[in-house]
């Protein structure tokens, strides 16, 4: 293992200790929930007796005889209902009674305790009463919750073994007769039915989200094994085929590694010091600018969040935030055209808009951080939010446009494995680690933190050069021999020269290329089994009965854990074998994966089955994800790259929404094992659409013209 690769994995592992191990728990962070819940009673006893006037009888039940009912209901017992009938059974008293004299009322007095918890009633007869003793917050149980943790909730609807054991019960009669001048009745007491019943509730608490996932159905139609089957072997047996007998057709064999002399990073008039001329440099440069990214999505998408909870913001509030703070996102294709467009050679073709977006990201925080009040007045909060996250799309696209412009073809696929980590450890950073201290150092703290740490990344783009001949600053001289690397490149007034329409004509020519189209194509089809993810937490909690603490630290720990060392492996095998292969074989073996999985659902009930399955499916799917990154560059034409490439990586967005759009049509309709067949299919798509991609026909036929 390289240096490199060791601390990247050391990183990692020892960020992720603390999602898994510790940390602040999602049961401790205020949010916004509903209760989905069931009250069952459980019957413990029931009798019929005498009791006599004036006198109280005693008697205890116990919740064991009854333990495997109390479980069966979801074992949580939450109260104790005494339900108590009566008739009047007042006697004629003496011989001048006619016996239609009106019977006096008695008043029947029934109480239940368990603890400190306590509760009587009373009525009188003929008739009936409950006492209905309870010490759960039924309030909680309608409704949404804001204000509270999940820990919070729970408490106040779950008693665990203190529910359990004695209940202590009693009854009084207090009987009252007719007595007039004639005639006076008997009532020495009466006759009571009583039966005593434990409440169970059963109930989950839902956050803001997992009542949509929740609340979707999985229909009971089924589709055949064979129909998917039938596409998907001979997809398989295609493959091989062509894997075998085809391989130069298909561009199988292009060798990606790295070269054998280390000419490019020794040979260089600027001695390795630019980004073109140093592999160090581009690593170190792309990864710091990606952690830059990462930090403010997970703030804004963790750590803000929870703190406006917690200070009594609603659920419309923070969807305003949130919406705000991602709609830039959504648009970020629009500076492609523009950092394509306005270029200032002799500082770098990407380097000043990053920059300018970095400044522009620190300048917001600072505004944040001075701004008094800033909780209490969200529209205001929005607008920084909205602005902040412009100038990290912006930075976002400038980045991805300097990668394509500076890796060279073997370091793909290993670059953008370091970039996906970097990236997952700024927002671990933003979102574990400043929602960890935030209790400590303040929302102005958590501002003030983030602004050095930004500051400290801008240093490697501000001091760093893309090429030899380009100024670190408009003041610094260039040597002449490295100006002679850079003589045929227009330098000042150089952003005049490509207007917009130049750009859409270069944009027309990069897609006319055969294996751009088909990179649209890769683009649109690689999240379209995506239906998977809101199908999931259905199967795992809803029918196999995992808790949401069960499925969220697995979802969020080991599944994040492999999907990055996944990353990983699939920047080193893309590498060394051709990122298009291993795409390709990654993508198929996903698809068989998914196939297995929902073939043997008689396992599904056994935990090591489910995980194992779950495990190999998202290493494998994080190998394509890497590779389809590498492959997405090496169609793009650098001199369009901030446009092209941009576009690529929102398609990809918009295959990932068509897949959660078409989660709930098929859960409509069939079963979960045919959903995982459809998957299956689907994620085939994406092998064959690769397929008849040339690596190389982009750099061959537009590069070698230029």
């Amino acid at each position: 293992m390289r240096p490199v690769h060791f601390v990247l994995v050391l990183v990692l592992l020892t960020s992720l200790s603390g999602c898994l191990g510790g940390g602040a728990s999602s049961d401790d962070i205020l949010g916004t929930f509903e209760v989905e819940s069931t009250l069952t009673p459980v019957e413990v006893e029931a009798k019929s007796a005498y009791y006599q006037d004036g006198e109280t009888v005693s008697w205890t039940v116990e919740s064991g005889p009854v333990a495997d009912a109390i479980e069966a209901a979801g074992g949580n017992v939450v109260g104790v209902l005494f339900s108590l009938s009566y008739a009047e059974d007042e006697s004629s008293g003496g011989p001048l009674c006619t016996g239609g004299e009106a019977d006096q009322p008695d008043t029947i007095s029934g109480s239940s305790a368990k603890g400190e918890w306590a509760l009587s009633a009373d009525d009188v007869n003929p008739g009936s009463h409950d006492v209905n003793l309870t010490w759960h917050n039924q309030s909680l149980l309608s409704g949404v919750i804001e204000g509270l943790t999940k820990g919070d909730i729970e408490a106040q609807l779950a008693f665990g073994e203190e529910a359990l054991g004695t209940y202590d019960l009693s009854l009084t009669v207090n009987a009252e007769a007719f007595n007039g001048p004639l005639c006076s009745n008997i009532d020495d007491g009466e006759e009571v039915a009583s039966i005593v019943s434990l409440l169970v509730l059963d109930f989950t608490v839902l956050s803001e989200g997992e009542e949509e996932a929740l609340a979707l159905a999985v229909g009971d139609g089924s589709l055949p094994l064979f129909m998917f089957a039938a596409w998907i072997f001979p997809v398989v047996l295609f493959v091989g085929y062509v894997s075998v007998k085809q391989r130069d057709r298909f561009h199988l064999d292009l060798d990606f590694s790295e070269p054998e002399t280390e000419v490019i990073e020794t040979e260089s008039l600027s001695d390795g010091e630019t980004l073109v001329d140093s592999y160090r440099a581009r690593v170190i440069t792309l990864s710091a600018l990606y952690v830059a990214q990462g930090v403010p999505w997970g703030f804004i998408t963790v750590t803000m969040v929870t703190f406006l909870a917690a200070e009594g913001a609603d659920a419309s509030d923070l969807a305003y935030l949130l919406t705000l703070g991602t709609l830039p996102w959504s648009f970020k294709f629009l500076w492609g055209p523009i950092i394509d467009r306005f270029q200032k050679p002799e500082f770098g073709r990407r380097r000043p808009w990053i920059l300018i977006a970095q400044t522009g990201m620190v300048a917001l925080l600072v505004i944040m951080l001075v701004v008094p009040d800033l909780t209490n007045n969200i529209s205001l909060l929005g607008a920084l939010f909205f602005v902040y996250n412009v100038f990290t799309a912006l930075q976002d696209v400038s980045t991805d446009a300097l990668a394509v412009d500076v890796l060279q073809s073997h370091e793909f696929e290993r670059v953008n494995s370091y970039m996906f980590t970097a990236k997952s450890l700024g927002g671990i950073i933003g979102g574990a680690g400043l929602g960890t201290i935030i209790g400590v150092v303040g929302i102005r703290g958590a501002f003030l933190i983030q602004i050095p740490l930004l500051v400290i990344i801008m240093m490697v783009p501000l001091f760093m050069r893309e090429r030899p001949g380009e100024k670190r600053f408009p003041w610094d001289e260039v040597d002449t021999a490295e100006e002679v690397e850079v003589a045929d490149e227009p330098l000042e007034g150089a952003e005049d020269v490509r207007d917009f329409a130049v750009i859409l004509r270069d944009i027309k020519t990069a897609f006319s290329v055969r294996s751009a189209q088909l990179g649209i194509a890769v683009s649109l089809m690689i999240s379209l089994a995506f239906i998977l993810i809101p199908i999931l937490p259905l199967l795992f909690l809803q029918e196999l009965g995992w808790s949401q603490e069960e499925f969220n630290a697995t979802k969020g720990g080991i599944i994040l854990l492999v999907t990055m060392l996944g990353a990983m492996a699939g920047g080193e095998l893309g590498r060394r074998f051709g990122g298009k292969s291993m795409l390709m074989y990654a993508a198929l073996g996903a698809s068989m994966t998914t196939l297995l999985w929902g073939t043997f659902d008689n396992m599904w009930s056994e935990g090591w089955f489910m995980m194992l399955v779950w495990l190999v499916h998202t290493f494998l799917w994080a190998i394509v994800s890497i590779c389809a990154y590498s492959l997405m560059m090496r169609v793009t034409w650098s001199e369009v790259g901030g446009t092209q490439f941009t576009g690529y990586m929102a398609m990809m967005n918009l295959s990932a929404i068509i897949g959660y759009q078409l989660a709930p049509i098929f859960a409509e309709r069939y079963n979960y094992q045919t959903i995982f067949y459809i998957a299956a299919v689907l994620e085939t798509f994406v092998v064959l659409a690769v397929l008849f991609i040339d690596p190389e026909e982009t750099d061959r036929t537009l590069n070698a013209a230029v």
